[in-house]
């Protein structure tokens, strides 16, 4: 079971659950995408119930990117209050209760195997603000793992290595610009245009609108999470 926001739900993105499906087959895995765009980590915690319903043997944790944004962003900060039902300010603190939370519930309430994924990169300068603060937000999700014995999926780091290398960690920077997402979304669906073809347009090598993910971006995801499965 793959629980998160647009990432992971693969609509907006390359599907790296679709990666894996592809990958792993039909025959021993069912996968189960709880993913839901624009879902917080508050939204994740308060609607977990029907993902525990499902007793997962896996859950695959990938939440956050939306909790960053709005912690960078007091505009957005209040239509999340206001339009998801967030009844807190977008702040670590209450991002590492609530990731906590979710752990706990999944461990008390389900037999699974439990890994979180760390966040993937936000635009591809590395030294932009928004990376930066998506590294202390990993850091605080590596934190949490250790001190719950479940599995850290270093996602954001094995991208990071490859915009070393490809970049010199020196890409297009994140745009705080709804429109960059609205046509790359018109173009896919639209216009047919592929996330890779839409990511080359827009200036990535991993994103697509300094968001969401091209393929390779993705299979960066598919790759930790199969690991995890196999190593398990």
């Amino acid at each position: 079971m793959f629980i998160g926001a647009s990432i992971t739900q693969g609509v907006v993105s390359s599907s790296y659950v679709k990666m894996l499906k592809s990958r792993l087959g039909t025959k021993q895995y069912t996968y189960i995408n709880h993913g839901v765009a624009g879902y917080e980590s508050y939204n994740v915690l308060k609607k977990l119930d029907r993902s525990i319903l499902t007793m997962p043997d896996f859950v695959i944790l990938l939440a956050g990117t939306n909790d960053v944004l709005s912690s960078m962003d007091p505009k957005l900060a209040r239509l999340s209050i206001k339009l998801k039902g967030i009844p807190h300010e977008p702040v670590l603190s209450h991002y590492s209760r609530n990731i906590t939370d979710i752990v706990r519930r999944l461990k008390k309430e389900t037999g699974a195997k439990i890994a979180v994924a760390s966040l993937p990169v936000l635009g591809e300068n590395l030294d932009s603000t928004e990376n930066i603060t998506i590294a202390k937000y990993n850091a605080e999700l590596k934190k949490i793992t250790g001190r719950e014995n479940v599995e850290y999926l270093p996602v954001h780091e094995k991208q990071r290595e490859f915009l070393m290398k490809e970049v010199e960690g020196k890409g297009k920077d994140y745009i705080r610009d709804t429109r960059m997402a609205f046509r790359s979304l018109v173009s896919h669906y639209l216009f047919f245009r592929s996330f890779d073809g839409i990511s080359r347009k827009n200036g990535f090598v991993l994103l697509t609108d300094g968001i969401h993910m091209n393929s390779k971006g993705a299979a960066y995801i598919a790759d930790e999470i199969e690991d995890f499965i196999f190593a398990s």
